[in-house]
């Protein structure tokens, strides 16, 4: 059904799956198999396990995980099937094509991938076909070694089929794959994955000697035995004139790969003991944390965008095993490289090693309370982990501007997230002395705290500026970048700070959002992602510092470039800072008040509204700056900006920031807006929208794009009729998932109030929705965004005509019309949530 209305609405457009050029179809078949295997096992262990989803304490990662094998294998795949891994999808695509037999070919496979995950899930969970109590079941050591190869062999498999097939985004795709099995083997072996990571938790005491001298063995052979593997995809693939050894990248020394690994390998490392092995904490209600293996991923994600120019960012001997073992097999005829691959794993190997038992010895001096110091952490700890942190961020933030590579915002912005999650419980996560300057203007941190913080982030910040220069024969100064002028980026970074200092005090900082007695696993999570947001908006404005220890950190290791835009960059983040502690009182005077107002607290009218002009002003903010900068990535960005926001004021105002969805909320009944409540949210949205439209078009006209025509049109080739049904298809979806997961009791263990995931889910409609209909309609899938840009495109509009708002109008029923659709579909699939109303 899908496939025939793809071609109805695109003809004569059409797409199909078949092996792309070079490979043959039992290249294609072997993937579809083992990405199919894949997608079937997390499914089984993430959604379907007794004890990895407990019916009274389940997950909330389940969506997570298994989403994410699709960015594993579609990418590692993509270039060899189309990445199919559901008959549903292969028989779609092709059967409209009438090209139907690579379709079912790919179904038998696929289907032949199931049948072998779910043999293999029996062989990992043989708790789930016993009678006996699940509570004190301990796996065996050959189900754990078992585990260990199976996560062990994913993960290098995917690294090599990206590398191979030419993917510039080998470190996201691998790092969904290694979060995906994580989080689906986590309870069984531990999921270390990584010989340093079992050296690190050996040495932290939560690893046997047995499993030390059994878990490395196996990790290497499963290296060994995907290297073996993909070499064959090697040979007949687009790379196949290229040599792909371990060695260090162009430019680049070997002592300069064997720090860049030893850093991030320590990052990596440091992480997995502090989001994995900890004791829970008194805020933690359910028996897992959500946040560990998107964490301990999410370094990968970091680390490979920012040293994989200067090492190949494996940060894992088993990766560098295969990846050697690879180049062994095949490397084209003349290849030259540096050293040899045997002494390359050994230098790389020892070096990997050495992080983890870094790691290890900072975690003792960091967590001391995890080895029986009663007391709560000192100052010193805290101080630890506040220059720790500030140090992987601006490491990864020089490393990856000097590098270059592809989503170098989202580099930064895992690094950040990251190294929240690890030192939140100790330091509080800060990293950033604007962080700390909201946090004491909101009550929310000692004042003589501050000084100690700052001199703190601000040392590290520096330190790591230096480092991470010494890697590269280049520096990164702090300057306005391309055509615009110091006040374009003074307010850049001040209204991008406000958002990351606003998220900070919404996310981690409220006593009803992140309770201490029952708090959020997404704290971090929104923090992060403002990076996300921000670093794309405004990288080519200002460089997106948001933090006066990245500016300063960058300045001063500039020095030969000049030194003291660093302290005015710094100046205007910390105005940020203190805009967003005064308007966070105003959104949140709950944690102001006593305790009785506290618990019978409802946020008043004007604060709902304030709520929602705030969330649609950054949205639409975040997708003009992205247009105006020629950005690739606006709908990751749009998403991203969401989503933080929605983490912030979801208890606020119910952060629709959206007509479409405030409308399918009247419709789907259930009181969740009354209709003078409705008809107001809109129009504080539309205002939102117009008034951010109003200020991206004045970057629009110093901008590189000034000269190009940012309007709201169907994309080239395109209809308006099928840009709207793009657009009413995509809203509809938005809506459907807003009110399946963020109106209804969410999913997993009830003993918490809190959801993980809602926001994640709504911001990913605008990624996939974005992308998916962008060329079409633009994707805006908001009237309130639509507003924002025909706006904007009316301010200024180069060539001085103005531009007609008849598509705004024309887009926006369409929008609306899909927003009822979301409500209509809801009805029909929730309806038990109809039974008591």
């Amino acid at each position: 059904a899908a496939g025939s209305c793809f071609c109805v609405l695109f003809e004569p457009k059409s797409a199909r799956v078949a092996p792309s050029e070079g490979f043959t179809w039992l290249h294609a078949g072997v993937v579809e198999l083992i990405y199919t295997f894949m997608l079937c096992f997390v499914v089984n262990n993430c959604a379907g396990s007794k004890r990895n989803n407990e019916q009274d304490d389940g997950n909330q990662f389940f969506g997570l995980a298994i989403g994410f094998v699709i960015i594993a294998g579609g990418y590692a795949a993509g270039g060899v099937s189309g990445a199919a891994f559901n008959p549903a999808v292969a028989l779609g695509l092709n059967f409209t094509s009438g090209d139907i037999h690579w379709g079912l070919l790919w179904a038998l496979c696929e289907i032949l991938g199931a049948d072998l995950a779910a043999a293999a899930y029996i062989l990992v969970r043989p708790e789930d076909y016993g009678d006996g109590d699940l509570t004190p079941y301990e796996p065996s050591l050959p189900v754990k070694l078992l585990s260990e190869f199976l996560g062990a062999f994913m993960l290098v498999l995917t690294v090599g089929l990206n590398v191979v097939t030419g993917s510039s985004q080998t470190a996201w795709s691998a790092a969904a794959a290694l979060m995906c099995m994580i989080y689906s083997l986590g309870d069984v072996s531990g999921a270390h994955f990584n010989p340093a990571v079992t050296v690190a938790v050996f040495a932290r005491g939560k690893c046997s000697k047995q499993q030390l001298i059994s878990y490395i063995p196996v990790q290497l052979l499963a290296g060994v035995a995907a290297g073996v593997l993909y070499s064959v995809f090697h040979r007949v693939g687009p790379e196949k004139n290229n040599a792909h050894s371990l060695q260090p990248g162009n430019k680049h020394t070997m002592p300069h790969a064997v720090i860049a690994e030893f850093v991030y390998t320590f990052v990596l490392c440091y992480v997995v003991l502090a989001c994995a092995t900890i004791s829970k904490p008194a805020s933690q209600l359910t028996k897992q944390n959500y946040y560990f293996g998107l964490a301990i991923a999410s370094c990968v994600t970091a680390g490979g965008f920012a040293i994989g120019g200067v090492s190949g960012g494996e940060l894992n001997p088993a990766v560098s095993t295969g990846i050697a073992v690879a180049s062994s097999m095949y490397t084209p005829k003349g290849a030259t490289m540096i050293g040899s691959n045997g002494v390359n794993l050994l230098l790389l190997g020892v070096w990997e090693i050495a992080g983890g038992l870094l790691a290890s010895l900072i975690f003792r001096v960091t967590h001391a309370q995890e080895f029986g110091q009663a007391t709560p952490p000192g100052m010193v700890q805290k101080c630890a982990c506040e220059f720790l942190g500030v140090f992987v961020l601006v490491f990864t933030v020089v490393c990856q501007s000097l590098s270059g590579a592809a989503f170098g915002a989202t580099s930064i912005a895992c690094s950040l997230m990251v190294m929240i999650y690890a030192t939140g419980p100790i330091s509080g996560g800060h990293l950033n002395p604007a962080v700390s300057f909201a946090l004491a203007l909101s009550e929310k941190m000692k004042w003589s705290e501050v000084p100690v913080y700052w001199i703190t982030q601000l040392m590290a910040g520096i330190l790591a500026g230096f480092m991470a220069c010494s890697l590269f024969t280049d520096t990164v100064d702090v300057a306005p970048k391309d055509t615009y002028s110091g006040w374009h980026a003074y307010l850049a970074e001040t209204l991008y700070t406000f958002m990351l200092c606003f998220v900070v005090l919404n996310a981690a900082g409220s006593k009803r959002n992140n309770s201490p007695t029952d708090g959020n696993n997404f704290f971090a999570l929104a923090i992060g992602f403002v990076i996300i947001a921000g670093g794309n908006a405004v990288g080519g404005v200002s460089g997106a510092a948001f933090n006066p220890a990245v500016a300063l950190g960058l300045d001063f290791s500039s020095h030969e470039k000049g030194v003291g835009n660093g302290f005015l960059w710094a100046l205007f983040e910390l105005v940020g800072a203190a805009i967003a502690a005064a308007i966070y009182r105003n959104v949140r005077p709950e944690d102001y008040g006593n305790q009785t107002d506290f618990d019978t607290y409802k946020p008043a009218w004007h604060t709902k509204l304030v709520s929602e002009f705030l969330g649609v002003f950054f949205l639409v903010l975040t997708v003009g700056l992205n247009l105006c900068n020629g950005s690739a990535v606006t709908a990751w960005s749009a998403a991203a900006a969401l989503m933080c926001m929605i983490y912030s004021l979801g208890d606020v105002s119910g952060a629709h920031f959206n007509p479409a969805v405030t409308l399918a909320c009247m419709a789907s009944g259930r009181d969740l807006i009354n209709t003078f409540d409705g008809l107001a949210y809109m129009v504080v949205q539309v205002l939102a929208g117009v008034i951010a439209g109003c200020l991206y078009s004045v970057f629009h006209r110093s901008s590189l794009k000034e000269t190009s025509p940012i309007t709201l049109t169907p994309g080239d080739g395109f209809s308006i009729y099928q840009a709207g049904m793009a657009e009413f298809a995509a809203t509809a979806l938005l809506a459907y998932i807003v009110l399946s997961c963020a109106t209804v009791a969410h999913a997993g263990s009830q003993k918490t109030k809190n959801s993980f995931y809602f926001a994640l889910c709504i911001g990913s409609c605008v990624t996939a929705g974005g992308f998916a209909v962008g060329s079409v309609s633009g994707g805006e899938l908001n009237p309130a965004v639509a507003a924002g840009i025909a706006t904007a495109s009316n301010v200024f509009q180069p060539g001085g005509l103005p531009a007609p708002m008849t598509s705004f109008v024309q887009l926006g029923l369409y929008e609306l019309a899909g927003g009822l659709l979301g409500a209509v579909a809801f009805h029909a699939t929730h309806a038990k949530q109809y039974v008591d109303v």
